[in-house]
């Protein structure tokens, strides 16, 4: 499962400096909880359950596994925001900071970052828990996944021996997402909260990884390795190619989930895949994937400290994603020889002397296994668009049969293309899109050529805050913006 996690990694990054959209980086993180939770369910109940101190021993190797680079980077990306100053992490278009709260003491920020500022909460009697470290923002799913990794002994414990005990566990982890999306409305910011960010929430995909184990400690890894290469690759554009978006286009529960359901069925695909032909470069992409994950920020900031953003362009732009993504790919190969090879060697003792029992291969030369496998995968994505209207109904406020809004103005930051434009504008729920009539003979300055005119879908108190909030939204005419109200 190399590649495919070095493929969630690298879709990460051109999420956050390629341009790529909304729901392309939200999928990716998602996606690794579910193979997270296929790998930590199969070292358990291979590994460490067959033993008391067994539970013990996961934790200290996950903590080996994960903190040593962690901590590397913090201490990497605080050391380029002291010495190189503020012009390195601010975004030179004059968007949004590429790393916020960097004005605290070194202090603070090195406590907050090894920490990974953990904040538990009640909101409307949903559970929530997130994490907020500053220096590797991205760090805050490597908090959740933490968490995760403190319920999975219990889970596997629960669940190995009698495996129907998993729909007990998926069926708490869909209630408390679903409920987090009820409490969370139409308000994209909380939904970013009590959804997306949230342990409690998210754990499904993690449980969902589980069963993928369990199926496949059942039935092998049937499926042939291009079949899933094909079916990835289709994944990959469906949630990175805006002409192919499957969701109604706004931001929203409803397109969240049906891309989530797609995306969780892929990863169990992936754990039925038997990689042979590839397992070197297999190996290879599962060792640069986490270095690749934690290192981004501090590749893009060293790359604005160079001057390279005038001819890259600005964080966001397709060209700047990929140079991001190449010095990632060259940092991660870096660390993974000084940071992390060492430390195998730790977990090596730390997992003993086990020799795992070999999963089944089950490699019966026969159609049925694959084809029973793939139609049951193609029913199960049927059920996509109607799992995106139900959660779409719960979370379904008043206000969304409000009629579109009256006509404003927003004005477009230089460097937005047309393509950039059509996207936020789907993505946002912009609809009517026009400049002003240009008279003939007349020449529109550069604000005016930025400047259009819309109308938007569902009104909603949140969704203005979404556009005023954007990071390519320069300026707006007919908003309140104390009141959030279009006039």
């Amino acid at each position: 499962m190399g590649i495919y996690r070095f493929v969630l990694a690298a879709l990460v990054v051109l999420f956050h400096f390629g341009g790529l959209g909304w729901i392309v980086g939200r999928m990716a993180v998602f996606a690794f909880y579910s193979v997270s939770g296929f790998l930590i369910f199969q070292v358990l109940d291979r590994v460490y359950l067959n033993e008391p101190r067994g539970s013990w021993r996961f934790l200290f190797n996950r903590f080996v596994r994960l903190a040593p680079l962690y901590l590397a980077y913090t201490v990497l990306t605080l050391l380029m925001v002291r010495l190189l100053g503020p012009a390195l992490y601010m975004n030179p278009g004059g968007g949004s900071a590429i790393l916020a709260g960097m004005d605290r003491s070194t202090l603070d920020l090195l406590f907050n970052g090894t920490t990974l500022a953990p904040r538990l909460a009640i909101d409307g009697f949903m559970p929530v828990l997130v994490f907020e470290p500053l220096l590797i923002p991205q760090g805050w799913s490597i908090g959740v996944e933490a968490s995760f990794y403190l319920l999975a002994p219990l889970v596997v414990l629960s669940t190995r021996r009698r495996t129907w005990g998993m729909a007990i566990w998926i069926a708490a982890g869909v209630a408390a997402f679903v409920w987090g999306v009820r409490v969370a409305g139409a308000d994209l910011e909380r939904f970013q909260i009590l959804v997306y960010k949230n342990a409690f929430a998210s754990v499904v995909a993690f449980f969902v990884g589980g069963l993928f184990y369990y199926l496949r400690r059942q039935w092998g890894q049937p499926l042939p390795f291009l079949l899933v290469l094909v079916l990835v690759a289709a994944w990959v554009g469906t949630v990175a190619v805006p002409a192919l978006d499957l969701s109604e286009g706004m931001r929203s529960a409803r397109s969240f989930t049906e891309y989530l359901w797609l995306t969780v069925l892929v990863a169990g695909l992936v754990a039925l895949t038997k990689v042979e032909r590839l397992r070197a470069l297999d190996v290879a992409g599962g060792n640069l994937c986490y270095g690749v994950y934690l290192n981004h920020f501090l590749v893009a900031g060293l790359l604005l400290s160079t001057g390279a953003g005038r001819y890259l362009g600005s964080p966001g732009t397709l060209a700047f994603g990929v140079a991001v993504l190449a010095g990632s790919v060259a940092m991660a190969g870096l660390t993974y020889l000084l940071v992390e090879r060492p430390f195998d060697r730790v977990r090596a003792r730390v997992r003993g002397d086990v020799v795992p029992q070999t999963a089944p291969s089950r490699r019966q030369k026969t159609w049925r296994p694959q084809a029973a496998i793939v139609a049951g995968a193609a029913i199960l994505a049927l059920f996509a668009h109607p799992a995106g209207l139900a959660v779409g109904y719960v979370n379904r406020p008043p206000a969304a049969d409000l009629a579109p809004s009256p006509v404003f103005n927003v004005r477009w930051r230089e460097g937005v293309t047309d393509g950039d434009r059509a996207r936020f504008e789907t993505e946002l729920g912009l609809i009517e899109s026009r400049r002003e009539p240009i008279e003939l003979g007349k020449q529109l300055t550069d604000r005016q050529l930025r400047t259009w005119k819309y109308r938007l879908l569902a009104p909603t108190q949140d969704r203005v805050r979404a556009i005023l909030r954007h990071e390519a939204v320069e300026d707006t005419a007919g908003i309140d913006r104390e009141h959030l109200v279009i006039q």
